[in-house]
């Protein structure tokens, strides 16, 4: 239950419409480019391509196979494997396919096929780009591992299979629990390993785990700990589950996640949607049954402190009948993107989802005013585009001219050009701004009272470097500083010290900027220091 009062109204922007009405498909943010994955259109008919949002508009680029509750791993060089998903129309069936996109060039490859025909299955990637795969829909299943020298094979049977499985790390095994079982009811206690034997944890005897909608590393608020959304088997209730290393416990909240809406609605369910690591907070999304979006915001860093976590909860009303079905992604400082999904059949007074109705629609859900966002969404693609490049992050402060021309209304003008960058870099440096993840150019521009635009040309023009590729080389800088003094440090840590938003990101800047991987880089630092 939950009283009206308790939610707050989030604000609405539409955004440019997808080119191809989708539900079924997979959402990734990958730079500032949100990315769409397969799924099918209107009829329940397959469709075999993605779609990129840049400078504005939503680009459509085809696929190698089709992926309708296909799953989507990203791999530690920046790409991302796309793989399995209903093979026919209707979601009939499984599929081999596995492809590979590469955000960089817009473009996909085929790669190995899977160890067996999957949909709606889970990927975890590994730190050495290594992936397990688990889940299937009305079919066999079993736990399958991928290596780059090995491809696909089957690690081990499961005497029953599930859907969007969850696997998380237990140490130096992993588990694979929850989900639905393969015919979409809830799925039991079981918990498997990938070396270790099944057992039964007896908490999910009492809750049953809801799908992982998103890359599992995505939801996690500390080391090898996650929270995971559940209901309670026997009331119907909404709780969060922490698991830590395999360990299983329940996370006690200020609140209770509600089960009502505004005026009455039933919340369906809360799902995990993604964990903001610097501002220490997990977001949830559910789906209520008239249409609304529900959105919970619960603050997770006092139950490191022995307290409960805080829940702030909001709503969001479709201006015209509902929103669809279909996961969120999180843009940091901005709000949550709904692009598309599975439309709606009116019944009574409530909704049914229908696969044979999908929806183009995109919109932005602010849960603040766009006076308090890190940037104006519009112009989001233009301000930064992934240049992975080895800079000279220090050029134009470092280097010094070989004679000073006599002043002039030209020098006057190149010196207040230098100056204003001068003051940029000193902001960076005084205020280690690169450790920031959702630093923007636009923060810098307002400390400095000039613009964006203005300020970007500038860098360009006279270091030749964006100002991506400076901030990188920040936090490339800083993270090898880091390694230096603390050899034992994890690399999870390592990234997240340095301002990067995750550790995919670390590892792909890493490798473009120095040539080696960090573990690579510190035994060659540690070796020439002998």
């Amino acid at each position: 239950m939950a009283a009206d009062g308790q939610f707050i109204r989030m604000q609405l922007e539409r955004l440019p419409d997808l080119n191809s009405p989708r539900g079924g498909h997979g959402v990734l943010l990958l730079g500032d480019e949100p990315t769409v994955f397969g799924g099918h259109t209107d009829g329940f008919k397959l469709l075999r391509t993605a779609e990129y949002f840049k400078d504005g508009t939503w680009h459509e680029i085809p696929m190698a196979y089709l992926h309708d509750g296909g799953f989507q791993a990203q791999l530690p060089d920046g790409t991302v494997m796309v793989g399995g998903g209903s093979s026919e129309d209707f979601g009939i069936g499984q599929s081999w396919g596995v492809e590979v996109y590469d955000p960089s060039a817009h473009a996909f490859r085929g790669m190995d096929i899977l160890d067996r025909k999957r949909a709606y299955a889970s990927a975890l990637t590994l730190p050495d780009g290594r992936v397990v795969v688990s889940g299937n829909w009305y079919a066999d299943d079993g736990i399958g591992l991928y290596s780059p020298k090995d491809g696909f094979v089957t690690v081990k049977e499961l005497p029953s299979g599930r859907v969007q499985p969850w696997i998380l790390p237990e140490g130096e095994d992993m588990i694979v629990f929850g989900g639905e079982d393969n015919y979409g009811k809830e799925a039991d206690a079981r918990v498997d390993r990938l070396v270790g034997e099944s057992s039964r944890e007896p908490l999910l005897e009492d809750w049953a785990v809801f799908r992982s909608s998103y890359p599992p590393e995505q939801c996690g608020i500390g080391l090898n700990t996650y929270l995971v959304p559940a209901r309670n088997r026997a009331d119907g209730s909404f709780g969060m589950l922490r698991v830590t290393d395999g360990h299983f416990s329940l996370l006690e909240t200020e609140e209770s996640l509600p089960t009502e809406g505004i005026d009455g609605e039933r919340i369906k369910h809360f799902f995990a949607l993604q964990t903001d690591r610097r501002e220490r907070l997990v977001w949830l999304y559910g789906n209520g049954d008239r249409g609304r979006y529900y959105v919970a915001r619960l603050d997770y860093d006092a139950i490191f402190d022995g307290r409960k976590a805080g829940i702030q909860l909001y709503y969001a009303e479709h201006p015209d009948g509902g929103f669809a079905s279909v996961q969120p992604i999180l843009l940091p400082g901005e709000g949550f993107l709904v692009a598309g999904g599975v439309g709606f059949e009116k019944q009574a007074d409530s909704q049914t989802s229908s696969n044979f109705v999908t929806s183009r629609e995109v919109w932005l859900l602010r849960t603040e005013p766009r006076s308090k966002a890190a940037f104006p969404w519009g112009w989001a693609a233009l301000l930064l585009a992934a240049v992975l490049a080895l800079a000279a992050v220090y050029v134009f402060r470092r280097k010094k001219p070989e004679s000073v021309p006599p002043a002039s209304a030209e020098t006057e003008e190149g010196t207040n050009r230098s100056d204003l960058l001068g003051q940029m870099v000193n902001l960076i440096e005084e205020k280690e701004l690169w450790k920031r993840a959702d630093l923007r150019l636009d923060d810098i521009a307002r400390e400095l009272a000039s613009n964006r635009m203005y300020i970007s040309t500038l860098l360009n023009s006279i270091s030749g470097v964006s100002f991506t590729t400076l901030i990188n080389g920040y936090r490339i800088k800083h993270a090898q500083q880091l390694m230096l003094e603390h050899p034992d440090m994890l690399m999870d840590t390592v990234a997240e010290e340095s301002g990067f938003s995750s550790r995919t990101a670390f590892f792909r800047n890493f490798k473009a900027q120095t040539g080696m991987t960090p573990k690579q880089w510190l035994s060659q630092s540690a070796e020439e220091n002998v």
